[in-house]
């Protein structure tokens, strides 16, 4: 059955300074794909760790942060978004001086992370990378190249394994006033939706969930989705999709 996911009512979890939360994840009983929401205040930082075995997207809604990795320090910005292989070293860092809002997926999940094994205000030490390295970290547009069109829906496929992102299927959506599309079901793996403006319905196995603004929805395998645009507002949503 599908879940209603809402930022404001996430539970919290700490890493470093910022205000994040999780919407989907171990806790919440996902298996495939965790999804998080962070709001970082100038200067702020989620420390550097990594994952043996999990790959990051994390996408800068609002504001903007540098990807770091030991002292290089790489800015991203709103619409924007960079995938992070296993097992490289990263952290994001609020260097744009105002306030930034970012997602993150993540597959497999970590549940690492989420005991406070990743932090190193516990584990006392922060990882670095190996003199020399030369990043695998790619960093990309959610509207990256020529969009599909559909009646006012617009959709991009910014990664997928044929862009070199073996764990995940991440697209970007634009529906005009009335637009709507439809997603197939995976067989065996979740998928999360969020809503980055606008107001939407979501069906998913016979069950329709009404999202707005910074919220979503979590499907698990073997559901078909469909979405409309509920508002006069064009509505950006954001689809990520374990493999």
């Amino acid at each position: 059955m599908a879940t209603l996911l809402s930022a404001g009512k996430a539970a919290a979890f700490k890493m470093g300074k910022g205000d994040s939360r999780n919407l989907v994840g171990p806790s919440t009983g996902a298996q495939d794909i965790t999804l998080n929401y962070s709001v970082f205040q100038a200067g702020e930082e989620f420390p550097q760790h990594f994952h043996e075995e999990s790959a990051d997207i994390f996408i800068v809604l609002e504001g903007g942060v540098s990807v770091r990795q030991g002292d290089v320090y790489t800015p991203i910005r709103s619409g924007q978004f960079a995938y992070v292989p296993s097992p490289e070293v990263h952290g994001t860092v609020n260097t744009s001086g105002a306030e930034a809002t970012l997602i993150s997926f993540q597959a497999p999940p970590d549940q690492a992370l989420y005991r406070g094994e990743r932090d190193p205000s516990k584990t006392g030490t922060t990882p670095r990378p190996p003199e020399d390295h030369q990043t695998t970290v790619r960093i990309d547009n959610l509207a990256s190249g020529n969009p599909s069109r559909d009646g006012t829906t617009k959709s991009w496929a910014p990664a997928s394994p044929a862009t070199g992102t073996p764990e995940m299927r991440l697209a970007y959506f634009e529906l005009g006033q009335g637009g709507h599309l439809t997603a197939s079901a995976s067989d065996d793996k979740e998928a999360v939706w969020f809503v980055w403006s606008g107001e939407v319905a979501i069906t998913s196995g016979g069950q329709t969930l009404h999202a707005s603004r910074h919220e979503g929805a979590f499907i698990p395998p073997g559901e078909v989705q469909s979405v409309r645009n509920e508002g006069e507002e064009t509505a950006r949503l954001i689809r990520c999709q374990a493999i």
